[in-house]
């Protein structure tokens, strides 16, 4: 016999389930927004939400539904609260943050950022439509949340034995330790020496010729199958193969950008020692940040001062200069190199934002697989300041590198 009630609920609860959220998580500071979308819920017969009040600490990534709500209106900055959360968030989430900033400069930058804002106080109706319209972009990939993109991160060397490597790595493992999807990129196709730095000797580079289809019949699944998982949150993705080096390029190039939605920060490592030369303008256009990486050296002081003037010249699709951060890096003991920083600075017209000092240790702490970054203490914390920078957070004041040997790392 057919159950007209029976069909009538089971069409209002497919109805609701096409109309809304099918779960919600929600972070908040105050009573009101809490009891408001757990009315909500309720009312639409939608999912009760999972509701966390909003503070400082880590984020469960693991349990986030679909749809995050984020309540600000405590904040005294809202985007830059609203930017804390951002790398520990899915790109593929919907993301509403909930603030009293009326300023169109908040919705400007939000937006940028992937996130859509709804202005407090709001009555339940308007809460509930705005809700319903996340929800229709995210099933549509439309909206405010085709922002929500990888950072990509190029770590370029100036000369080959810099450290560029090791400091791309350190980069990846602090940003996926924070919580955030990382994805780091070899791009020394042959005799690669990451598998050291990673101290993972288990380590197999993927053969190109083992790539059965073609880049433009590749998918995310079939991209994220060519990673090489290394911890939690942090991917490797190693090519190698007997083809030209640019063909390599190209297929590192086309995964990365298949895993877009599904990384938070794509970290490049374009060593010196790369066996082929770098197209500065491309990688400018494919990257949201370029980290320099120089030692104090006439011929990496030089390069730099190229690789700078080369960016500055590029202009972007959108208008925007490319961001960059210039790390000077002390690999040898102190009196080895020809140039101090105040020359350096002089020469290049120009801060340098991150100063990593000359540690003996390194060697052993590294082929110990411990992270340098770790081991960091006192309060100077080169490595642990260039994760903030790249982050958006405030680095600590940086001096000189004299006085960094004795308090920088851990015995």
């Amino acid at each position: 016999m057919f159950d007209l009630a029976k069909a009538v609920s089971a069409s209002t609860k497919k109805e609701q389930q096409d109309t809304g959220p099918g779960g919600c998580s929600l972070f908040y500071q105050s009573p009101e927004v809490h009891e408001l979308i757990e009315e909500i819920c309720r009312f639409e017969g939608w999912p009760a939400p999972e509701c966390q009040r909003e503070s400082h600490s880590r984020i469960a990534v693991d349990k986030l539904q679909d749809l995050v709500i984020l309540e600000l209106n405590q904040s005294n900055d809202v985007v830059a609260d609203a930017r804390r959360f951002a790398s520990q968030m899915p790109n593929k989430s919907g993301i509403v943050v909930v603030g009293k900033e009326n300023a169109i400069t908040t919705l400007r930058e939000l937006k940028a950022m992937g996130f859509y804002y709804l202005f407090w106080p709001v009555d339940k109706k308007e809460f509930t439509d705005f809700l319903r319209h996340v929800h229709s972009n995210q099933k549509k990939f439309s909206g405010v949340s085709q922002n929500r993109k990888a950072k990509r991160i190029s770590v370029i060397g100036t000369r080959g034995g810099t450290g560029t490597t090791l400091i791309a790595t350190e980069l990846a493992s602090a940003l996926a330790g924070s919580g955030a999807e990382t994805l780091l990129v070899d791009h020394k196709y042959l005799n690669s020496n990451i598998d050291i730095i990673l101290c993972r000797k288990d380590i197999i580079k993927t053969d190109v010729k083992n790539i059965a289809v073609q880049l433009h019949e590749l998918d995310e699944d079939a991209a994220f199958s060519y990673l090489t998982p290394i911890s939690k949150r942090l991917h490797l993705l190693g090519l190698t193969g007997n083809r030209p080096q640019k063909d390599l390029m190209e297929f590192s190039h086309s995964i990365g950008d298949l895993l877009l939605r599904r990384t938070n920060f794509i970290v490049e490592d374009y060593s010196a020692s790369v066996d082929f030369p770098l197209d500065v303008a491309v990688l400018a256009k494919r990257s949201d940040m370029v980290v320099l990486v120089q030692e104090p050296s006439v011929t990496s002081l030089r390069n730099a001062q190229r690789i700078m003037e080369q960016l500055g010249k590029i202009t972007l699709p959108n208008g925007a200069e490319t961001r960059l951060l210039t790390v000077v890096n002390y690999h040898r003991p102190d009196g080895a190199f020809s140039l101090n920083l105040q020359e350096m600075q002089q020469f290049l017209e120009a801060e340098i934002d991150i100063v990593i000092p000359f540690n003996k240790q390194f060697a052993h702490m590294v082929l110990e697989g411990r992270r340098l970054h770790k081991q960091e203490s006192g309060k100077q914390k080169p490595l642990t300041a260039l994760y903030q920078l790249i982050n958006g957070q405030l680095a600590p004041s940086r001096t000189s590198p004299l006085s960094l040997f004795k308090e920088v790392f851990k015995r």
